[in-house]
């Protein structure tokens, strides 16, 4: 199952996650940190910032991660430490780490004070946009003795998204709606960082401004925005091309709809979309895939 995006959804719901990852006064990592400092255990509780410590080279050095971590394959094999919502203080102590590294929202945060109260030096993390997520890995890479590693990582990542956007720039936007759930209906709001990915791959949302981040909508809703294309992360894994089907049904309910009259309609990985992560380009991609199948140059 992945839960990561139920996750984030609800978390998002509840207005307590957010995403940069912030470097609090509990790790006063700076140019001058001591080589002493870096740290040769480091425990993860979330997904994303496991596939971070792996992609600056850290994969040695990671002593635990949460169960939802299960990229790349070699992270499952790790010692868990309870899950993403609810880390297990028990289990991150017994792996005797010298770094811990943590969301911020109120679970981890409850376990990060009760680590730190134990002397146990910890990172939080708390990002927003991709922005964000592009200074959280120079963060983490000072954090880390990994600085090297992240500048190539960073310079890789805005080179990938430069060149997309090269690629689309003076093109339509096709209106894009984001399906978070089916039943009940709901979908990404654009105060998200989903929204910033839409666009980032040349689109637009097709939703309008929303009191919430992931607002439920109505038929008449489904009817007034217009879509041109569809987008469904999914939830699990199964066979996309199954998930796919049952999408096409569902959303037959509206067939005047341009998307669904299209056709255009694309389950997606979840995970690709759902963790600001290393693998951030490869989401954006898979987006800008969906908007335009030919190639951009075409």
């Amino acid at each position: 199952m992945r839960k990561w995006w139920l996750l984030l959804v609800s978390l998002a719901l509840w207005n307590i996650l957010g995403y940069s990852l912030a470097q609090t006064s509990r790790v006063a990592a700076t140019d001058a940190t001591p080589a002493a400092a870096t740290p040769t255990r480091i425990v993860s509780l979330a997904p994303n910032l496991t596939e971070l410590l792996y992609a600056l080279g850290l994969e040695e050095a990671l002593a635990g991660v949460t169960l939802d971590s299960d990229y790349p394959a070699a992270a499952a094999a790790k010692p868990q430490v309870g899950t993403f919502w609810q880390p297990n203080i028990e289990a991150v102590v017994a792996l005797k780490p010298d770094l811990v590294v943590a969301l911020d929202f109120q679970q981890q945060q409850s376990v990060v004070q009760r680590l730190e109260r134990l002397g146990y030096r910890c990172l939080m993390a708390d990002i927003w946009t991709v922005d964000d997520f592009m200074r959280a890995v120079g963060t983490m890479g000072q954090a880390t003795g990994r600085q090297p590693q992240a500048e190539a990582l960073v310079a890789r990542l805005r080179g990938d998204i430069q060149r997309l956007q090269n690629a689309i720039a003076g093109r339509t936007r096709p209106r894009v709606l984001w399906v978070v759930q089916r039943e009940p209906l709901r979908v990404a709001g654009r105060d998200t960082f989903v929204n910033e990915l839409i666009e980032l791959a040349g689109g637009e949302n097709a939703i309008g401004p929303t009191l919430h981040k992931y607002p439920p909508i109505g038929a008449e809703q489904v009817i007034a925005c217009g879509a041109e294309v569809i987008i469904e992360p999914a939830m699990v894994e199964s066979d996309f091309a199954r998930q796919r089907e049952t999408a096409l049904a569902y959303w037959s309910r509206w067939p005047h709809v341009p998307a669904v009259a299209a056709g255009r309609i694309y389950v997606i990985d979840g995970d690709l979309v759902s963790r600001l992560s290393p693998r951030l380009y490869q989401g954006l991609e898979t987006i800008a895939q969906c908007l335009r199948p030919e190639p951009p140059g075409e």
